[in-house]
């Protein structure tokens, strides 16, 4: 069974408002709510996973008509819960800024030159160490560590 973190369960989403009544959403029980994460790293993992993104930084989702919940199913690719259980792939510039700035936190990998490199900032320290493959980069990543 898997273990999917979903926002509409997740205690760091936030309703920040609802729109106000107009002729257009005048036949909906209320207006739709604007739902944020409020996960600290949230803002700081949006920007390195969308840094083009057109949306809100941490905007999730709009709830439904009759209740708060949002309206996804799962939970966004930048969710920050999500980079702490799986490793996420980056960039080399994502890689450096995760690497200079500690944040967001969580597992990163990224694949060049025919080395993978694995970042542990679960703790904030980055911890990198680089691998022949990506399927040992990911077993130390999830703390799989065998004796080599």
């Amino acid at each position: 069974m898997k273990n999917d973190i979903c926002c509409a369960t997740c205690p760091m989403m936030k309703i920040i408002g609802h729109a106000k009544y107009t002729g257009n959403n005048s036949h909906m029980v209320r207006p739709r709510g604007v739902c944020f994460c409020g996960h600290p790293d949230a803002i700081a993992a949006f920007k390195l996973l969308c840094p083009c993104g057109r949306r809100m930084p941490g905007f999730i989702a709009y709830t439904d008509r009759v209740s708060d919940l949002p309206a996804i199913k799962t939970a966004p690719r930048w969710c920050p819960r999500k980079m702490y259980e799986k490793p996420v792939e980056i960039n080399k510039q994502q890689a450096s800024q995760v690497i200079e700035t500690r944040k967001p936190r969580g597992m990163f990998f990224l694949a060049a030159d025919n080395v993978v490199t694995g970042i542990d900032n679960r703790t904030g320290d980055a911890w990198t160490a680089d691998f022949a493959t990506k399927r040992k980069c990911l077993m130390w990543l999830r703390d799989y560590r065998s004796e080599e």
